[in-house]
């Protein structure tokens, strides 16, 4: 894509060399983010395992107690010595709240706490699973103990004789208060969560800090797993297998407590590489302005200012530009100052061509006059009317040369541009027309043209055509002391110019006075001028001369 300045520019090139910076530092963060994660999933996985450790003690012991017990004759054959046997156990033991002895139909036979006679375990939902699983279970929900009356989780274990009848049973009641009082007291309680769950779901105990989630799945334990609260908040929690496989240890803290280092971490990752990019763009954006921007609109002035003639410059201005801008300020200075003295050079040849032209011009006016005058002794002198009718065609002819050269190079005439204005050229003909020695005393001569300015190389020829056929006019059209006019009119069409010569005199186009040398000039001229001419004379009289012409270069109407 083409950037449309030169900051424009400057920015898309820091943002492509930032660009893998950019995509390096994200990937770095989602990889730091992830290793964060797995490192606080171990994290979670050790504290749980830590707590798994220290609440199993409890139970191993009252399991090993119970297989004790098991072995014990006193216990097996319920004898008067079974509630001491059992009593025996609980010593200096505070976890174990009571170890009960019951029959085959679950009547309690002896307690090392004292009971009721009667008490009959049969219909408890743990004794009833106990005796169907025939091994060491645990209840998955604490219970109220029917004998000591406290909250406890009940091991049972069933007893089989040799032949693998059951007769019985010997529990063991471990406390809740003493569970939920080392779960508070745990270290782990300061940072999260502890719970103690059966795999189906249940809460078994909890820590102070409560969890408000539920894991989805408490039977496959894959490590540490993430979960979400009914109020949206994102948990990171890792299971640890507690006892058998009815009870798991959950130990979960927040993500965003665990991974607040991360997400910073990984925001900075995120925002530095960003916020680099866009400083850079900002102090580009800022730079070129100063260094760059406001001295190239300084430098587009001032090259205006060259290109419309003005070559004085400001050379002081660009003393604090940068280097490279005051270089180029200075290489077009020299410029402008050679372009200003060879425009003065240039100037001063013009003005020394053009005296030495209008010199050369003036001169041959007035060798031309010169040559009028002479003419004119001449004429005076000679006595055959043919010879003077040449003379005067000629000095005719000499007169518009001059003319011409009058119009174009007087000093008080402003043709420098080497073109005529047809007005002046066609009234100085008006005037030169009426002192003609040829014309008849009693013909006028009137002439109208517009303000249309013609090249010296179209005046020539034109002018030299007018006077031919204006001359025919006076020799050809009337008598000595016939009266009339002879009218010259000068157009500009849309696309080409025209000149009609026309007199109300007797007519000549197909007299053999026409005068073969005039015809002649004639039809040369209009050659010279790439135009058509027409002549015809009408039946009562009158010859009108038609010149059409194309408009050449440097015409203005």
């Amino acid at each position: 894509m083409k950037p449309s300045n030169l900051r424009q520019g400057l920015i898309w090139i820091v943002v492509a060399a930032l660009l893998p910076f950019v995509v390096v530092s994200v990937i770095q963060g989602l990889a730091t983010l992830e290793n964060i994660r797995v490192l606080a999933g171990s994290e979670l996985n050790a504290k749980a395992a830590a707590i798994a450790e220290r609440e199993r003690n409890r139970f191993v012991v009252a399991q090993h107690l119970l297989m004790t017990l098991a072995a014990n004759p006193d216990v097996i054959a319920m004898t008067d010595r079974c509630g001491e046997a059992l009593s025996g156990g609980l010593r200096d033991y505070s976890a174990i709240v009571n170890f009960v002895r019951s029959d085959a139909q679950g009547n309690v036979r002896c307690s090392a706490m004292p009971y009721r006679p009667g008490t009959n375990f049969a219909g408890a939902a743990w004794w009833q699973r106990g005796i169907q699983a025939g091994r060491l279970t645990v209840t998955k929900a604490p219970v109220v103990g029917p004998i000591s009356g406290r909250e406890i989780l009940i091991l049972f274990l069933p007893l089989r004789d040799d032949r693998g009848r059951q007769f019985g049973g010997i529990s063991a009641g471990i406390s809740m208060d003493d569970l939920r009082n080392s779960i508070a007291k745990a270290p782990e309680n300061l940072t999260g969560s502890i719970s103690i769950m059966s795999t189906d779901g249940n809460v078994v105990a909890e820590g102070t800090q409560q969890q408000d989630f539920r894991p989805p799945n408490l039977v496959r334990i894959e490590g540490s797993l993430e979960a979400k609260s009914a109020s949206g908040e994102e948990w990171m929690y890792s299971v640890a297998r507690l006892y058998s496989d009815d009870l798991v240890v959950v130990y979960a803290q927040p993500r965003q407590q665990l991974m607040a280092t991360a997400i910073r971490q990984a925001r900075v990752s995120f925002l530095l590489p960003l916020a680099s990019i866009l400083l850079a763009s900002m102090a580009i954006w800022l730079g070129t302005q100063k260094l760059v921007v406001t001295w190239l609109r300084e430098l587009a002035k001032m090259a205006g200012r060259f290109a419309h003639g003005d070559f004085r410059g400001d050379r002081e201005k660009f003393a604090g530009a940068p280097e490279e801008v005051a270089a180029l300020s200075a290489d077009l200075h020299i410029m402008a100052e050679t372009i200003d003295m060879r425009n003065r050079e240039l100037t001063q040849a013009l003005a020394a061509k053009t005296r030495l032209t209008h010199e050369v011009h003036h001169r041959v006016k007035n060798n031309l006059q010169i040559i009028n005058s002479m003419l004119s002794l001449q004429i005076a002198r000679t006595r055959e009317s043919k010879a003077k009718t040449v003379l005067s065609q000629t000095m005719a002819r000499i007169s518009a040369l001059a003319l011409i050269h009058r119009l174009l190079y007087d000093d008080d005439a402003d043709h420098e541009q080497g073109r005529v204005a047809v007005d002046d050229l066609f009234r100085d003909l008006s005037l030169q027309f009426n002192a003609h020695a040829q014309r008849p005393p009693n013909v006028n001569i009137v002439c109208e043209a517009f303000g249309t300015v013609i090249p010296v190389d179209v005046a020539v020829p034109l002018s030299l055509f007018v006077v031919e056929a204006v001359t025919n006019a006076f020799q050809h059209a009337f008598g000595p002391d016939d009266k009339g006019t002879v009218e010259v009119h000068f157009r500009q069409n849309r696309n080409d110019m025209e000149v009609v010569i026309s007199d109300d005199g007797r007519g000549y186009e197909n007299s053999s006075q026409a005068g073969q040398m005039g015809m002649e000039l004639m039809h040369a001229f209009t050659t010279q001028l790439n135009g058509e001419m027409s002549m015809e004379t009408a039946q009562d009289g009158g010859t009108r001369v038609r010149l059409v012409l194309p408009e050449p270069m440097g015409v203005d109407g």
